[in-house]
């Protein structure tokens, strides 16, 4: 229904309905009578005033095979009024959490159709606001994924706007729809700029500092006693059956520099152009498997690294200084 022109208190009067009788969901949808609407397309309206005249036209010339003819006709808008309707009742609607991307790149909403019914069910369309449009058929009783593609041009979580379903099977002179609302994050990252470096005056140098790890560093260092809940990876088996018990074998190798992304160390100019060096940087640590943390004015991560570690380093600067996350997620040109 957003994909229509209308004017702008009107426009917001019609998402306030559908918002109140439809209310955000984090889990499957089910598509029951009070979530379906049916109005008839341009061509059902065309097909109506035909029917029209062409009942004037009995009347006046007083033809029973122009009755026959507009009572079969009318008989057949019946049946494509249920039959659309049937199309889509009983459907169930289950959107997956986006994964993150960043700035520029699309997001993809993946969605997985059901239904226990025994017939099969056409061209059932999915719509995000005036993006293009993904058809799936469903076998009886079978369920089907569908995938949209949105273009992503602000960095930030957001929310999923309205989701339109509908069908015009099997004649076209029908719209049925349903609108779904999905309490979803989605969250882009900012772009990260191209040709980024790690700074050394961003990394606390060791001046050639040893450490003694199980896991890193070159040089065999010798064994300790094995602590609960440490990785069997590391025990001493030889030790072990020399009747030794239970021995760590532990390494020393050259102590890693860790690096510090400080905001206000950064030189660039822009909110945006400063987030987008960041990630970047955030990037090319994780690359190196060094330890990096993360300073923004009035937040600070602490370092670490790994996915997770990237994951959250990432989102806070995704929503860093973001007024409301509860906002809409819109492509650029909507």
């Amino acid at each position: 229904m957003r994909s229509v022109a209308l004017p702008g208190p009107l426009r917001r009067f019609i998402d306030n309905w559908f918002e109140s009788h439809n209310p955000p969901s984090r889990d499957s949808i089910l598509l029951h009578n009070r979530r379906l609407y049916i109005l008839p397309t341009r061509f059902g309206y065309l097909f109506a005033i035909m029917l029209l005249f062409l009942f004037l036209a009995a009347i006046n010339y007083q033809n029973s095979m122009a009755f026959v003819l507009t009572f079969m006709l009318t008989s057949l808008g019946i049946l494509s009024l249920w039959h659309t309707h049937k199309n889509l009742l009983g459907i169930s609607v289950q959107m997956q959490i986006p994964r993150p991307v960043f700035c520029g790149e699309d997001c993809v909403f993946e969605f997985e159709l059901s239904h226990g019914n025994k017939s099969r069910r056409y061209a059932i369309g999915i719509q995000y606001l005036d993006q293009p449009t993904v058809y799936v058929k469903l076998e009886p009783e079978g369920s089907s994924a569908a995938k949209l593609k949105i273009p992503t041009h602000l960095r930030g979580e957001f929310k999923p706007a309205g989701i339109t379903v509908f069908t015009r099977y099997p004649t076209g002179l029908f719209h049925a729809w349903g609108w779904l609302k999905f309490d979803l994050p989605i969250l882009i990252y900012p772009h990260p700029a191209a040709d980024v470096r790690l700074q050394h005056t961003m990394v606390e140098q060791y001046d050639g500092q040893t450490s003694t790890s199980t896991i890193e560093g070159d040089d065999f260092a010798g064994l300790r006693e094995h602590r609960e809940g440490e990785s069997l990876r590391h025990i001493s088996w030889k030790a072990y059956a020399q009747g030794k018990g239970l021995l760590t074998k532990t390494f020393q190798g050259q102590a890693r520099p860790s690096l510090w992304i400080d905001w206000d160390l950064l030189t660039q100019s822009s909110v945006e152009e400063k987030l987008s060096f960041m990630s970047a940087l955030v990037l090319a640590a994780e690359s190196e498997e060094q330890k990096y943390g993360i300073r923004l004015p009035g937040l600070v991560i602490e370092q670490d690294y790994g996915n997770a570690h990237k994951h959250t380093c990432l989102q806070a600067l995704a929503v860093f200084r973001q007024p409301d996350r509860e906002q809409e997620f819109r492509p650029p040109y909507d």
